[in-house]
């Protein structure tokens, strides 16, 4: 009987483990596809628009540098926080296969210089293009709506968040008009 328990512990074990190795990879490739994406660069900016409506809704004018300068110390943490919430809007949409073929689409240079808008070349116009008659891509044309419902409301949340943590801040610090 001491047997049969230890066997079927260890496998259960064994099993659970090799479960979530699977889940976090799941989760570290869907963050990688969201740095590289242009989903970094998007939030990023719209963290520094959330402290320019602070400066100007919320804070005195005699607010010292250093109080916005240690609330950009805790960005990168803030927009992690993001990405790592927002993954769970891709696993609800996407297999892990695909975000596989998604990764691997935007960490081409072809998707690189398409995010930026920079011209591209005739062998990266075909990647993209390839990319476009996927399979992959009409299933993005299909769920686009739900899909940036839910992404935009994690974001929404998140701002909401971040201005109430920045304007709480502001008022601890003594810094409101």
């Amino acid at each position: 009987m001491n047997k049969l328990n230890f066997f079927l512990f260890t496998f259960f074990f064994i099993f659970s483990i090799n479960s979530s190795a699977q889940i976090d990879q799941y989760q570290s490739d869907i963050v990688k596809l969201l740095n590289c994406n242009g989903t970094i660069e998007k939030y990023d900016f719209e963290y520094e628009k959330t402290l320019t409506s602070l400066r100007v809704r919320i804070a005195a004018e005699n607010t010292p540098l250093s109080f916005w300068n240690s609330f950009r110390e805790i960005k990168k943490e803030s927009l992690n926080e993001l990405i790592a919430i927002q993954a769970f809007a891709y696993r609800k949409y996407f297999s892990h296969d695909e975000i596989k073929v998604l990764l691997n689409f935007y960490s081409s240079s072809a998707a690189t210089k398409l995010i930026k808008n920079k011209e591209v070349t005739s062998e990266e116009k075909a990647v993209i293009d390839n990319f476009n008659e996927s399979k992959l891509a009409n299933k993005i044309d299909s769920i686009g709506e739900d899909f940036e419902k839910d992404t935009e409301k994690i974001a929404r949340e998140w701002k909401k968040e971040l201005f109430a943590k920045g304007m709480g801040a502001l008022a601890k610090a003594g810094y409101t008009k």
